[in-house]
């Protein structure tokens, strides 16, 4: 087996060790017997239970942050619609395809220690700032109402933290009625956020 297979191997195992027995839960013993390597294989790859938990927070976050572009305010309404739907719609196929990831991120990840709650703020808060400069734009652009940006950009976010929490529970449809999550997500942040005019056409 290639070194970057084995690799990937030793994380897609310990991916489902966490997921399944929390991170305090998991030893590097559970890993290498989920993915029937030695001791000394594990540890050519990775220092420790931390550093691979690290890794796999890291990858996953990164592959979110590749997921959620930056939003053209200039195409009008409609595109500015798109666009959004397209970022939630990549977000939430990214938590679909990993769900044993995002069970990680929601149980385990926050106080496992200020290492890995700083990865997790920084994350937010990156998804914040895009919001609220979008919103701010969106006021001095005349189709977003006068608002306070910071209270408001963490209420949409907040919003798509919960529904996807709820989706990952199998409280709320998944696959193929992704893209209606997705409509009723953006109709009803929209809806308040857009000055009258623009809303009632939504």
């Amino acid at each position: 087996m290639l070194k970057e297979e084995r690799r990937n191997q030793i994380l897609r195992a310990a991916k489902k060790v966490f997921a399944l027995k929390g991170y305090h839960s998991t030893g590097v013993a559970d890993i290498i017997e989920e993915c029937k390597v030695a001791r000394g294989t594990f540890y050519l790859y990775f220092k420790s239970k931390r550093a691979i938990f690290e890794t796999l927070l890291d990858d996953f976050l990164k592959e979110l942050q590749k997921r959620v572009l930056r939003i053209d305010e200039t195409v009008g309404l409609e595109g500015i619609y798109l666009q959004l739907q397209d970022n939630v719609t990549r977000v939430l196929d990214a938590f679909a395809e990993n769900p044993d990831m995002v069970r990680i991120i929601l149980n385990e990840a926050v106080g496992v220690d200020k290492g890995f709650d700083k990865k997790l703020d920084d994350f937010y808060a990156g998804l914040l700032e895009m919001i609220e400069q979008s919103l701010i734009l969106g006021i001095q652009m005349g189709i977003v109402r006068p608002l306070d940006t910071k209270v408001i950009s963490a209420s949409v976010l907040g919003s798509v933290k919960e529904v996807i929490h709820r989706v990952l529970q199998g409280r709320l449809a998944s696959g193929d009625e992704l893209r209606h999550i997705v409509d009723e997500l953006l109709s009803y942040n929209l809806r308040a956020l857009l000055v009258p005019e623009l809303a009632q056409k939504l």
